[in-house]
């Protein structure tokens, strides 16, 4: 008898199903779990969640996240600023791919733009100086320092230059150029810094208005057009404020008027905040945060 009880238990643990005894396997399947970027740069004009997937993202959720906008892309040069609440409302309907992800609280996406190379200023120069009879070309040891514009929208922009005037502050030749197809970027000024001996002597040019090819002409004969108001008092324009690695675009509203180079007071409508910013072109000025 006792042999036959022993052996009635080893009959029913054998027929207690296998799930009794593990947990459920589905859940206890492991999502895998994605973290969003917390800083992009983006060039379409649209921000896609994908965007914000790193490279090693499973590509069942890369291609998932392909079809789902999460906001139009930043203008040119500059950034935009998203909170986690935004990014997990354009998710709406989406909750298991939700549930694989990890949202940071901020999302700083940038649209870098195109950015303008120092070969396509130095051709514009030179052609602007052979245009006026120069046969001096831009000395190859001068140096180039420029704020870039706020959005040049092609690759390779053709640059033409519109006045020319002497910084007496920084001491150097200053240069407005802007793109020939006006749509692609605003004006922007460079700065061509020359050794003493050279600076002196294009300033001395530049002050006299003789070249060295036909006197009476040369680089004071230019197109002075830009010494017009371009900030306007009441008028809505646009502040860039630069902080190094990152740019911010704003729309503000002008509380003087304002001429090239000069520093005007502008106020942000939404936060009322007051910010002292150059005049750098029609509309635009600058800032440093």
């Amino acid at each position: 008898m006792k042999y036959f009880l022993l052996s009635t238990g080893w009959i029913l643990l054998a027929v207690i199903p296998v799930g009794w005894c593990a947990p459920n396997n589905r859940a206890a399947r492991i999502e895998p779990v994605v973290h969003l970027r917390d800083a992009i740069e983006v060039k379409g004009k649209r921000v896609w969640l994908a965007d914000l997937l790193p490279p090693d993202a499973p590509s069942s959720i890369q291609k998932a996240s392909a079809a789902i906008e999460i906001c139009p892309a930043p203008q040119p040069g500059s950034a935009r600023v998203l909170d986690a609440e935004q990014v997990t409302i354009k998710l709406a309907g989406q909750a298991e791919l939700l549930r694989q992800l990890v949202i940071p609280p901020l999302l700083t996406v940038r649209n870098a733009a195109w950015p303008i190379a120092e070969s396509a200023v130095r051709i514009a120069i030179s052609k602007f100086l052979r245009e006026r009879g120069w046969k001096q070309d831009l000395p190859a040891e001068a140096r180039l320092e420029w704020l870039p514009p706020l959005a040049p929208s092609e690759e390779h922009p053709r640059l033409q230059v519109m006045g020319v005037d002497w910084d007496d502050r920084q001491q150097s030749i200053q240069m407005r150029l802007r793109c020939s197809a006006r749509a692609s970027c605003g004006s922007f000024l460079v700065h061509v810094i020359l050794a003493p001996p050279l600076g002196e002597e294009w300033h001395e040019r530049l002050r006299s208005g003789i070249n060295a090819g036909s006197p009476g002409s040369g680089l004071a004969a230019y197109d002075n057009r830009d010494a017009a108001v371009m900030a306007e008092k009441g008028k809505p324009a646009t502040l860039i404020l630069d902080g190094g690695s990152m740019r911010i675009s704003l729309r503000v509203i002008c509380l003087q008027a304002g001429v090239l180079n000069q520093q005007i007071r502008v106020i942000d409508a939404r936060s009322r905040r007051v910010f002292h910013a150059e005049v750098v072109g029609r509309g635009i000025l600058h800032a440093t945060l």
